[in-house]
């Protein structure tokens, strides 16, 4: 099959891969090799034979990636052979210096050669790639000589351009006036003055549509030079997309508050700029639709500046995404008040610890707000967000965002005509909520760690049945005690709320998750619910499934039982009939006594897992304990009363999952279910071989895994059966 494949990929392993490449020699039509790294090796290495003996034959490559391989040297005439290649990928090796037959690979378009921490020079005939669209020499720290740039006339995406002294020239940078696309500038603290900068030209790049600027590290000396320096690189007119990141001056120039300048501008990012104390001033650029203003440490408000200085015209008119992030210092946001984003839909604001001034007060087309990690955030007047569809507040314990008082986060929600997902978290002063205050437009309600928070009988008794969510999470919330007033959803999630010790399950509800509630002793169902699947783990003091469970849940699918201490029977009558699956993990009191299941009954059984402590003993007079012939998915963990009768049984068994079973040499010895495709023996320390006949007779075994079996001494060959096809040891 390798001789007609045009594309493989291979998992990156130990040795050198050179016995997993060597049945490649024949494959001379393949067209890509590229090796993935799945498990974390810290320097897998690439045998020489590699290199030299089984590459150079695959003539017809057109993409090959050598990435993150310890490779030191290649050899000279090895891309000679591989002339027709479009995409090579050398990043983070450990080459010192390229052969000079990479400039005759005259196809080559895109050459990646970041973290290149060894390379020092660069080919001198590199102008030869006179194809080559997108070259990446980021994070190449040694490389000294510059690349004659002017001669890649094809050249459209730059990473890693560097000013470094001694390196890479700013009029280098100025003679390529013919790219296009996206340019990444970095290190751009080694730029001397504004003249040397005004030699990169960058201002007459015409086709560059993504700039990045990037100053690493050091502090400046002179403030007025670092912002002569960010003056001479304004890009063309024609920029749609501008990063500047690191810059070390206290203000920015004009050019980048200048909205004729930048009228095509679509996304903005200024980042780590932490001398800056003022921001520019941005709101009237006419087609800025994201701007992200992160980690400038010095700013500590946002004045009327920021919008512009055009009275009559809306600021921030086209601004769909706002995001602040990581500004310890910002106390004060100014606001207008005359409609400024009519247009944001997206509003994120994190890590600014001080900030305490109003949020905008008629965010009409807001449809997510999310607020994290700012505590003394407040809002001064209410605001109105009547399109609001996602809202996330957390770690904001005066969230009188909203949050603070329950009568100022009433008259927020109602003004919410059109939010669909709400999200409450480590809102540590939020005592109540209203259910009547939870719009009809609601999908998805998440309240975490409000330990305070009492959820409050709705005006109406009919209000709360009209309430019909499809995800409702509540985590943490230790004041949540009455059942009654949690609204209906298809997907319920109840965790670690500690006074909650009984509860009724809801009509509509189709899954339902109980983690964690201590003190939960009673758990019911209401008539006609339709849930399909139940998940109950570590409720200590909840002794007994609901009661006519067969007759109240008839749709019920899936039973997953962990951690639970103190159940000790299925209910009378037992499980629902249509049940798929039966997981019962860490239940000692259950299993032990499960001669009393009933599970031959359930026709419909097709997985059933059974994790145990070891605990139980025989089965005296058990007919019940039998199981359906329907399974087809058996795990079982040291249950020791499992015997080889039963195991047998399971005509329909497809995959058997087996771990700590000190019975499992005689089961093996025994015989399997011949049914089987799937078998796996973990923590076995039984096992010292495998009975040739045990595996023999699976004629339809396809996948073996043996774990942690650490006597097994030895696996005949012709004990496997010949339909295998992944043996795992």
């Amino acid at each position: 099959m390798l001789e007609q494949s045009w594309h493989m990929s291979y998992s990156i392993g130990e040795g050198g891969d050179f016995e997993k490449l060597k049945p490649l020699s024949k494959s001379e039509q393949l067209r890509t090799l590229l090796p993935i790294q799945i498990e974390h090796l810290m320097r897998p290495t690439l045998r020489k034979r590699v290199l030299h003996n089984i590459l150079p034959r695959l003539t017809s490559l057109r993409a090959l990636s050598l990435s993150r391989y310890v490779i030191v040297d290649f050899p000279d005439a090895l891309f000679i052979k591989l002339k027709f290649l479009r995409f090579l990928d050398l990043s983070r090796t450990k080459i010192q210096k390229l052969p000079d037959s990479i400039c005759v690979l005259y196809s080559l378009e895109t050459l990646l050669l970041s973290s290149f921490t060894y390379l020092e020079v660069l080919p001198p005939q590199m102008e030869n790639l006179i194809n080559l669209c997108h070259l990446d020499i980021s994070n190449t720290s040694r490389l000294k000589m510059p690349l004659h740039l002017l001669k890649l006339k094809s050249l459209q995406v730059l990473v890693g351009a560097k000013s470094l002294l001694g390196g890479w020239r700013m009029e280098d940078l100025g003679e390529a006036s013919y790219l296009n696309g996206s340019l990444s500038v970095l290190e751009l603290e080694n730029v001397v003055d504004r003249w040397e900068a005004q030699k990169a030209k960058m201002g007459e790049k015409e086709q560059v549509e993504k700039l990045s600027l990037k100053w690493s590290g050091s502090t400046a000396h002179n403030s007025q030079t670092e912002r002569d320096i960010l003056d001479e690189l304004h890009p063309h007119t024609n920029i749609k997309e501008l990063q500047i990141s690191g810059y070390r001056g206290t203000q920015f120039p004009n050019w980048l508050a200048d909205h004729l300048f930048l009228k095509l501008l679509v996304q903005l990012s200024l980042s780590n700029c932490k001398d800056c104390f003022s921001l520019p001033a941005l709101g009237q650029f006419p087609c800025l639709t994201f701007l992200s203003i992160r980690k400038m440490h010095r700013i500590t408000e946002v004045t009327e500046e920021f919008y512009g200085s055009l009275p009559s015209k809306k600021p921030f008119n086209s601004l769909e995404k706002l995001e602040f992030a990581e500004m310890p210092e910002w106390k004060q946001w100014h606001i207008l008040g005359n409609g400024e984003f009519p247009a944001l839909q997206d509003l994120s604001i994190e890590d600014c610890l001080k900030l305490i001034g109003k949020l905008h007060e008629n965010l009409c087309s807001l449809t997510k707000l999310r607020i994290s990690r700012c505590p003394e955030l407040n809002l001064e007047t209410p605001i109105q967000l009547s399109s609001l569809k996602s809202s996330e507040v957390s770690s904001s314990p005066k969230a009188g965002v909203v949050f603070d008082e329950a009568e100022q986060f009433t008259s927020q929600l109602e003004g919410m005509k059109q939010i669909e997902e709400l999200c409450i978290s480590d809102c540590y002063s939020l005592t109540s909520l209203r259910i009547s205050t939870l719009l009809s437009t609601l999908k998805t309600i998440g309240i975490y760690h409000c330990r305070k928070l009492k959820l409050e009988a709705p005006d109406s008794s009919t209000m709360i049945s009209n309430m019909f969510l499809e995800e409702l999470s509540l985590i943490e919330c230790d004041s949540i005690s009455s059942p009654e007033l949690v609204p209906r959803a298809h997907k319920l999630w109840i965790r670690s709320c500690q006074n909650l010790t009984r509860f009724l399950i809801p009509n509509g509800t189709e899954t339902l998750h109980i983690l964690s509630c201590e003190n939960l002793e009673i758990l019911s169902v209401a008539c006609g619910t339709q849930m399909t699947s139940l998940h109950i783990h570590y409720c200590k003091k909840l002794k007994r499934l609901p009661e006519g469970m067969q007759e109240l849940l008839p749709s019920l699918k899936e039973l997953r039982l962990s951690d639970y201490p103190e159940i000790e029977s299925f209910p009378d009558g037992g499980l629902p009939f249509n049940l798929q699956s039966l997981v019962i993990i860490d239940c000692e009191k259950l299993v032990n006594d499960r001669k009393e299941w009933r599970l031959q009954r359930l026709s419909s059984l097709r997985v059933l897992d059974i994790y145990h402590d070891g605990s139980d003993g025989e089965i005296v007079g058990g007919a019940n304990w039998e199981l359906p012939c329907s399974i087809q998915s058996l795990h079982i963990d040291n249950l020791k009363a499992f015997s080889s009768q039963l195991l047998k049984s399971l005509t329909s068994l497809e995959s058997l999952f087996t771990g700590n079973l000190s019975q499992i040499q005689s089961l093996l010895g025994q015989g399997l279910p011949s049914s089987l495709s799937e078998l796996r023996l973990s923590l076995h320390d039984e096992i010292h071989s495998l009975p040739t006949e045990c595996l023999g007779n699976l004629t339809s075994l396809r996948r073996l895994e043996i774990i942690n079996c650490p006597q097994l001494q030895s696996l005949a060959e012709s004990a496997l059966p010949s339909s295998l096809s992944e043996l795992t040891i």
